[in-house]
């Protein structure tokens, strides 16, 4: 039977295309950049200091004087403290994103789902490794945020290119009779919880991990191949 990709959001258009030339925006002036390179400012600061004092302890006047600029440019880029950190979130995340997406779709066209699922673990070990204040940040508006809150910011993430993507690749192995029928959706939240709560924990709050994380990423790959096929993956 042919190999079907797994299909891409449609109003993505793949780098390189017809589309993506199209519809790449002119080159900005020196002014526009000048004002990007400030909101880029304001986001490395926000960054930092979510991370450190969380969503709630951090003032506007205390980014400003982090980021080197007034209050009154901070809210002329962002007219909510709300609005900056979803900025934050989505500069720091998204291309990293868009390229963890581009290569498991890659082990995805090849049916290779150990190594999708290696590589997808690794990504996670990495990011929260070289980001630590990033994920600092995620952490502290969970602990913050009440459950109405929450439950909004998980549906925000439920719908991700990432959790997509994994999503997508459930139901196609599915259909395939690669993987048992069990709800993709709760699947595709089993494969990211366990290497993100495994992330947080060493990475995040330092507890030292007793093995490499070579080796956590294949138990980890195994574990969770073992799961979605239903107990029927092969030792090797």
């Amino acid at each position: 039977m042919a190999r079907r990709p797994i299909p891409r959001d449609q109003d993505t258009a793949p780098a390189g295309s017809d589309d993506a030339r199209t519809s790449t925006p002119a080159q900005p002036d020196g002014k526009r950049m000048k004002g990007e390179q400030r909101k880029a400012q304001i986001i490395d600061a926000a960054i930092a200091l979510f991370g450190r004092h969380g969503f709630k302890g951090t003032t506007t006047k205390a980014l400003a004087e982090a980021a080197g600029v007034s209050e009154a440019t901070i809210f002329k880029h962002f007219p909510t403290k709300e609005a900056l950190y979803a900025a934050a979130f989505e500069r720091r995340t998204g291309v990293g994103t868009a390229h963890l997406v581009d290569t498991l779709q890659g082990y995805a066209d090849r049916q290779d789902d150990e190594g999708l699922l290696r590589a997808l673990v690794q990504a996670i070990l990495i990011g929260y490794e070289q980001d630590r204040d990033l994920h600092r940040m995620l952490m502290y508006v969970w602990l913050e945020q009440g459950p109405t809150e929450n439950r909004r910011m998980w549906a925000q993430m439920r719908h991700s290119p990432l959790f997509d993507f994994i999503e997508r690749y459930v139901r196609q192995r599915q259909a395939e009779g690669a993987f048992c029928s069990n709800a993709p959706e709760v699947v595709a939240a089993a494969v990211l919880a366990l290497p993100v709560h495994y992330a947080i924990r060493t990475k995040l709050y330092g507890i030292d991990p007793e093995h490499a994380d070579e080796e956590i990423v294949e138990t980890f790959a195994r574990l969770l191949l073992d799961g979605a096929r239903g107990g029927t993956s092969v030792e090797r």
